[in-house]
């Protein structure tokens, strides 16, 4: 056995002499880094390909925003541009109505790729109080400490624009009636109806129309309670109430949408409530009138807080447009969203009545639009939001 294995020992000897020789070291040598240069290349070549791909995708964009201006200025008008973006890059645009919808849709074509966006004209811009925590209308007497730290601008009060409202009067998905509940918490009730905000089957789901307002025929009412109300909302909600608002206990919202509650006084009398029981008594202030006209606990107020139930302490996720006149029952009434308060405002709880306002939770007033409020300034697009996935108009490897 020694025999035959001896000229094994002595090719393997030969073999690893071979290895080690130094133009073997070096052709080894030669094919890593070989292999190294190539994958540096392919990293290169990669990285190379995804510049490109920034590029273009950034010089879409700035093309995409030119040409919503220019499709909105020209009312429609420019719906096909090419657009110099630099470097020998044309862009070329289209914008196209989508079908059942507000929304325009803009495709921009750049080499073999093309970005499509989503976007809306607008009338114009968000009113500039709902940009700023507090808003008082300009012969507004409120508590000196409300909004303690806080800015506070006279100005006149956002104006309604309801031409797209959708007017609710019964259980629909926002607001359910209840003939009962008024005589629940004020002695004498109310004249209007009554509804309960998220009453009846929608449970804390309100189902937003399409241009996202709603006005109501009679009072809102949100009712006490130990826990917050809580709303899921996608997408705005403005709920514009043609009588008065009773927020009884915290409303939380949940979702990207915003909820923002108005008051329109028209057709009837706002007034301070001094003595908290709901309706107008001799000697209270008639705001705007002389004398009391329409239903006896008067329209456009809001309380927050119930009469009968001074010193909780009420959060609330949305902004308010009181267009009357602010009651405020609860200990400390904290608005996270933007507050405008048209006429007056009243405390109804010995050494409480705060009011607070955070600004957590203000809407976007760049190319944007609240629901329910007559725009400012010019028209102009929507913020362009991207539709998923770029899509190649045709392949970028030449066919074989």
């Amino acid at each position: 056995m020694t025999a035959t294995m001896a000229p094994w020992g002595c090719r393997s000897a030969g073999l690893l002499r071979l290895w080690l020789a130094p133009i073997s070291i070096g052709a080894l040598a030669v094919g890593c880094v070989a292999i190294v240069v190539l994958a540096s290349a392919v990293t290169e070549v990669r990285e190379a390909i995804s510049l490109r791909r920034d590029v273009h995708g950034l010089a879409a964009r700035v093309a995409a925003e030119e040409s919503a201006l220019a499709y909105v200025q020209s009312d429609g008008v420019r719906g096909r541009r090419a657009v110099d973006a630099g470097n020998g890059l044309v862009v070329e645009t289209s914008v196209e109505p989508v079908q059942d919808s507000q929304q325009l849709r803009l495709d921009a074509r750049v080499a073999e790729h093309r970005y499509s966006f989503l976007f809306q004209r607008l009338e114009g811009g968000t009113p500039f109080a709902f940009g700023r925590q507090l808003t008082f209308g300009p012969d507004a007497v409120v508590p000196g400490d409300w909004g303690e730290g806080v800015i506070a601008v006279r100005e006149e009060l956002p104006a309604l624009d309801l031409a797209r409202a959708s007017v609710r009067d019964a259980v629909d998905g926002i607001a359910a009636a209840d003939p009962g509940l008024a005589l629940l918490r004020l002695s004498a009730g109310t004249d209007r109806a009554d509804f309960v905000l998220c009453g009846g089957t929608s449970a804390g789901l309100p189902k937003v129309p399409d241009g996202g307002v709603v006005a109501i025929a009679g009072n809102l009412w949100v009712d006490c309670g130990g826990m917050p109300l809580e709303l899921t909302l996608l997408r705005d909600l403005t709920i514009v109430v043609r009588g008065n608002v009773y927020l009884g206990r915290s409303i939380r919202v949940i979702g990207a949408g915003r909820l923002t509650i108005a008051t329109d006084a028209t057709g009837s009398t706002s007034f301070s409530d001094l003595d908290g029981n709901g309706r107008w008594s001799i000697g209270e202030p008639l705001h705007g009138a002389t004398s009391l006209c329409g239903p006896l606990e008067g329209g456009g107020n809001v309380y927050v807080g119930m009469p009968r139930e001074v010193g909780e302490q009420i959060d609330l996720d949305l902004g308010l447009v009181c267009a009357g006149v602010l009651h405020v029952a609860a200990s400390v009434a904290t608005f996270h969203g933007p507050l405008a308060v048209g006429m007056a405002g009243v405390r109804l709880s010995a050494g409480g009545g705060r009011v607070v306002a955070t600004g957590q939770r203000m809407p976007s007033l760049r190319r944007a639009a609240l629901p329910g409020f007559a725009a400012i300034g010019s028209p102009r697009p929507s913020a362009l939001v991207p539709v998923p996935d770029d899509l190649p108009l045709y392949s970028a490897t030449p066919a074989r």
